[in-house]
């Protein structure tokens, strides 16, 4: 995984946590929408590093004889 995608995964766990740890638990709704947002960050930024890793590692080329 490259930083980048690091990253992502990153930012995608701060905004699950922020509600929390910034004090705006009690505003439902920014506080789900920051949950749900931070999920959907943190597993696509997971979902296309790994495709990225294995598109680098394995490939489909057939340059590999």
């Amino acid at each position: 995984m490259n930083r980048y995608g690091w990253l992502g995964i990153i930012f995608g766990i701060w905004l699950i946590i922020a509600p929390f740890v910034l004090g705006y638990s009690n505003v439902v709704n920014a506080m789900w929408n920051d949950i749900i947002l931070g999920i959907l960050v943190t597993i696509g930024s997971y979902l296309a590093n790994a495709e990225l890793r294995g598109a680098r590692v394995g490939g489909a080329g057939g340059e590999n004889k």
